[in-house]
């Protein structure tokens, strides 16, 4: 049944728009002008009030992506308040910050639980593949193929960050003699995981929907009185 957006739905709009804007604006477009002048001048680059609304432009601006889509989906009052408290805390986090050393239990059980996250996923599409038919399970299969990128990625992640290009342990780098270029190819690696990673996601969700969209139509109309 088509009908004309509520209130909500058209701030939902201009919220997600923002967000859009935020993210494409200056946590892309401007990265293009600053990494290149942080490369010359350090943190100075991207000190004061723009620097940080950049440093928050992607994380930030996708819970205000996040947020905006809620409200186009009309969600229940209790999500909105979540998503405005996970806000207010993750910006919070951000600014106070995590830990000034590396804590390898922190890599360690991160790492599990990532592992048993994406163990858990599969296992669910595995079990619910059967009940799905169409486009619908064409999407979950690219979606599932998603999740392995992204549990590749963060698996090399790891070897770039500990071992073995120790990019948070410089000491071991140079002790060990590891090449920039390995450097280089593991994150240049782990960019391309995740990239391909998200577009098989998009994807398969658009495949999903697309089905979704065909079953609704396929169901018989109510005939209107006279």
């Amino acid at each position: 049944m088509k009908g004309s957006s509520s209130t909500s739905q058209k701030i939902g709009w201009v919220v997600f728009l923002i967000g859009a804007l935020y993210m494409l604006g200056l946590g892309w477009l401007y990265s293009w002008w600053v990494v290149p002048a942080a490369n010359q001048a350090g943190t100075e680059a991207y000190s004061g009030l723009l620097g940080f609304l950049w440093q928050l432009s992607v994380p930030l601006g996708a819970f205000i992506v996040a947020f905006g889509a809620a409200l186009i989906a009309k969600v229940e009052r209790r999500v909105l308040w979540l998503l405005i408290l996970l806000i207010v805390l993750f910006t919070a986090w951000r600014v106070v910050g995590t830990t000034r050393q590396v804590v390898p239990a922190l890599f360690g059980i991160g790492g599990g639980l990532i592992t048993l996250f994406f163990v858990g996923s599969i296992w669910n599409w595995a079990r619910i593949r059967s009940t799905l038919s169409g486009s619908d399970k064409t999407g979950s299969d690219l979606r599932m193929v998603g999740f392995v990128f992204f549990v590749i990625a963060a698996w090399d992640l790891c070897g770039l960050l500990g071992m073995a290009n120790f990019v948070l342990r410089p000491e071991l780098a140079s002790k060990f003699n590891v090449p920039l270029s390995s450097t280089i190819n593991a994150a240049s690696g782990v960019m391309v995981l995740l990239a391909v990673g998200w577009g098989f996601t998009f994807f398969g969700q658009l495949l999903s929907r697309q089905s979704q969209a065909s079953e609704v139509e396929r169901l018989p109309r109510v005939a209107t009185g006279d």
